[in-house]
């Protein structure tokens, strides 16, 4: 499968409960040594917001991952688009090895939340293995931060940021565009390109693998082009989605080339000369393109015939004024 890493084996040795002190934000691949021997009940202390927390490690079955854990709503990761597409990065290692990397959660109400971890929890289920959690006293602040760290090794899409910098502009800045900026430490028109991608209907994000596959530039100049006819752009989502269930597979670039051009007048048409009938002496009409162009002369068309043209264009007037 794409993307899917060569993850080393290694044999973890049985140990008896431990605690570590770890340095200020470990990385990921240093921690996955740090606890790849690790089993059920042991213990690692690690500082996280400068405060140290105590996890101790949980293995719970793949047939009971989705009934007892579910994802903190902090995650800004869309579950909905997790796929066995999305994760074929993952599910490789997961059938062979098992999970190599622990997730990062707390216990609300008998349940585990999952801070860091969603997409190898999505996966444990799908391939119905095993899934470790390190299970710690975590408060929102520090739910958040192991989220990030998460999103940072793995990260979410412009679709997916651009739907948390909404809600933080509505709840947080007042809609100051300057000040969310400033504090997510990116550029504004980042920020502007991804609240734009996330305008998109979902079902046109579901044509990729995974969301990621959508740049914030790609994302932000189809959901400018159809900003005023979102119909269209869903017909031809719909066409897309019909492809995919058939067997086709469906590039990036490809989805995007096929959306953009629903709204591009083939250029065959635009080159072909104006088409014209003559309904009668005085009464001719021109098709070019969308428009049509209806000539009459006076000369050679009584006024009465005149004033039935004219009735009509009143009668479209009067049903257009009506909606």
């Amino acid at each position: 499968m794409k993307r899917a890493p060569i993850i080393p084996k290694s044999t973890p040795s049985a140990t008896h409960a431990t605690t570590v002190t770890a340095p200020a934000a470990p990385m990921v691949d240093t921690l996955i040594a740090r606890v790849g021997a690790m089993a059920k009940g042991n213990t690692i202390t690690l500082p996280v917001c400068g405060r140290e927390v105590k996890f101790v490690l949980e293995t719970i079955p793949g047939a009971d991952v989705a009934s007892s854990t579910k994802v903190w709503s902090g995650n800004e990761r869309d579950q909905a688009f997790l796929t066995e597409e999305a994760l074929d990065d993952l599910i490789p290692s997961f059938l062979i090895t098992g999970q190599q990397n622990p997730a990062f959660g707390r216990k609300v109400n008998g349940h585990i939340e999952v801070a860091d971890g969603s997409r190898r929890r999505m996966t444990a289920i799908l391939t119905s293995t095993e899934y470790r959690i390190l299970v710690g006293a975590l408060d929102d602040e520090q739910m958040d931060a192991l989220c990030k760290l998460g999103n940072d090794y793995r990260p979410t899409s412009a679709y997916e940021r651009g739907k948390r910098y909404s809600l933080r502009l509505a709840n947080e800045f007042n809609g100051n565009i300057s000040a969310l900026a400033d504090a997510e430490n990116i550029s504004r028109k980042i920020i502007t390109r991804c609240i734009n991608s996330s305008k998109l209907p979902r079902d046109v994000i579901a044509l990729f693998s995974h969301p990621g596959e959508l740049s914030a530039r790609a994302g932000e100049n189809l959901q400018k082009v159809f900003s005023e006819n979102e119909a269209l752009l869903l017909k031809g989502a719909s066409e897309l989605s019909e492809k995919r269930k058939a067997g086709v597979v469906l590039e990036t670039d490809e989805i995007i080339h096929f959306l953009t051009a629903l709204v591009k007048v083939p250029s065959n048409k635009l080159n072909q000369p104006p088409e014209t009938r003559d309904f009668v002496p005085g009464a001719i009409a021109r098709y070019k393109g969308n428009k049509v162009l209806i000539s009459l002369d006076r000369s050679l068309l009584s006024e009465d015939d005149i004033g039935k043209f004219e009735e009509l264009l009143e009668l479209l007037a009067t049903k257009k004024n009506k909606k």
